[in-house]
């Protein structure tokens, strides 16, 4: 089948130039048999699945672009190009979600760190990360990074070429369960009926649906409202964590790549761990991956130039998140004659936090400061693109206030991790062709957590689609779904026991 839908290229290639400008393919329809409400991993993934099947899908996407919080940039400098992934960008081939949809589709990957390290070594204490294979990133055919959205946009290829649509910009703002058993999503002052609908929603978009919201039990709406960060002492020294109002990654583009050209540093962090960045005295924080950006060199080592990235955390700062043009856009681009002062204190800033290495190898610094800083602010205080949101408890003694386990930590007595995971991946109790997936719906001991993946949501959306009886497709990796979506192996952090 898939031979069949790779042969129609120019199907693909209209619907994805309409993707590209932001247009519809269509006017709403007024019946759909499968939906997904969000063209995240969730949402396309869920309708991917069901598209292979046979099945006649629509993905409705409130914005004007796919992705959700996976947002890949994609910009010329001179004549050549470079891609930012300014949202999620990696995986672990262990993650067979998403590990075995990138090797179904046939998209070129790379190791994330060049020396390719074990996963669980990308992630200092007090992270955990149960994953050892090597943390991987698409590629081009020239090896540099094509964007984490490309898997994406390959599932999505396939769906409208064996007759799914995609609507872009509608606006969903009610989800009614009738009793014919159908669903009625309605965008704005337009409706759609649907057999089953993924809402591939976070939190704040999903307890706006009023309609839906009244008809879900109230012990329901309490976990569905609920979001806890422990912080116990015994595994975050006071001081040592900070959880702030945005999760924010930057990146400048130095004309001159100084950390390969002159330093040859092209592995790791800077500090060590990047995620607590350098303060320094110009007032921006700074915490390098060398590896990160993308960079482009005449040879080895000489001639680079490219972006590096030196900022990706949730500390409290302004300067980078004051680039974010509003709530409802992430991205943030600075660069230009208007600029040049910021450019410079962020320059300044890098060569403080950078000057040890400089020293140890008794090389200048650069004073040519990037001509160029681009952003991916994403909220943390519930307002237009947030980073995930979600519920982090801990038994542990020496959490503030003492141990707060996960019925404590919602206020809903006798709350069990199985009985949250059920309770939001079907939230209706009368509807189950009502499903929801998204990262904010996570609950875990806080000293197992290891990050925000794709595989939370595609994992959310493989078990919703086990529970509609479509079962585990022949690509995807037998031992991984029978742990992951059955729930066989028992102490594993993300199964439905």
């Amino acid at each position: 089948m898939l031979s069949r839908l790779r042969s129609m290229a120019l199907f693909q290639l209209i619907q994805l130039l309409l993707l590209s400008t932001g247009e519809s393919v269509a006017p709403l329809p007024e019946f759909c048999e499968v939906s997904a409400v969000g063209a995240g991993w969730a949402g396309v993934y869920f309708a991917f699945r069901q598209a292979l099947t046979g099945k006649k899908v629509c993905i409705f996407e409130g914005t004007d672009r796919i992705g959700g919080r996976t947002y890949s940039h994609r910009m010329d400098i001179g004549d050549e190009t470079f891609t930012l992934d300014v949202g999620a960008y990696r995986f672990s081939p262990d993650m067979h979600l998403p590990g075995d949809v990138i090797k179904l589709l046939g998209f070129k990957t790379a190791c994330y760190e060049p020396n390719c390290p074990p996963a669980s070594q990308e992630f200092p204490e007090p992270f955990h990360f149960n994953y050892t294979a090597p943390l991987r990133r698409i590629v081009d055919a020239e090896g540099m990074p094509a964007g984490y959205v490309t898997a994406i946009r390959g599932m999505l290829d396939q769906i409208l070429a064996s007759g799914g649509q995609l609507f872009m910009e509608a606006n969903l703002t009610d989800v009614q369960a009738l009793h014919s058993q159908e669903v009625r999503l309605v965008f704005d002052t337009r409706a759609v009926l649907t057999k089953s609908v993924l809402l591939n929603l976070p939190r704040a978009p999903f307890l706006s649906l009023q309609s839906l919201r009244s008809d879900l039990p109230e012990r329901t709406v309490q976990m569905a409202n609920c979001v806890k960060f422990d912080v116990p002492t015994k595994f975050f020294p006071p001081g040592s964590f900070t959880l702030g109002k945005s999760l924010t990654k930057a990146y400048a583009y130095y004309a001159d790549a100084w950390w390969h050209n002159h330093l040859n540093q092209t592995v790791g962090q800077w500090p060590e761990n990047a995620f607590e960045p350098v303060n320094t005295s110009e007032g921006i924080p700074i915490g390098i991956h060398w590896n990160d950006g993308p960079v482009r060199c005449n040879a080895p080592l000489q001639g680079c130039r490219g972006f590096l990235e030196v900022f990706y955390s949730t500390t409290n700062e302004d300067f980078f998140e004051d680039l974010r043009p509003s709530d409802l856009q992430p991205l943030g681009i600075l660069k230009g004659k208007a600029a040049e002062a910021k450019l410079q204190r962020l320059h300044a800033a890098v060569m403080e936090a950078t000057k040890p290495l400089f020293q140890k190898k008794s090389v200048a610094q650069p004073k040519e400061p990037p001509s160029m800083l681009v952003v991916g602010v994403w909220d943390r205080t519930g307002h237009g693109f947030t980073a995930p949101t979600k519920v982090y408890y801990s038994k542990d003694e020496t959490t503030p206030g003492g141990p707060d386990p996960l019925e404590k930590a919602c206020g809903v007595p006798g709350l069990t991790d199985k009985e949250y995971r059920d309770s939001l991946l079907f939230p209706h109790p009368d509807h189950k062709q009502i499903m929801l997936a998204n990262n904010d719906w996570v609950a875990q001991p806080v000293e197992k957590m290891f990050g925000d993946w794709a595989e939370e949501s595609l994992l959310q959306a493989e078990r919703a689609l086990h529970g509609s009886g479509l079962g585990r497709p022949a690509w995807l990796d037998e031992d991984y779904y029978n742990r992951k979506v059955l729930g066989i192996a028992e102490g594993d952090i993300v199964t439905m026991v």
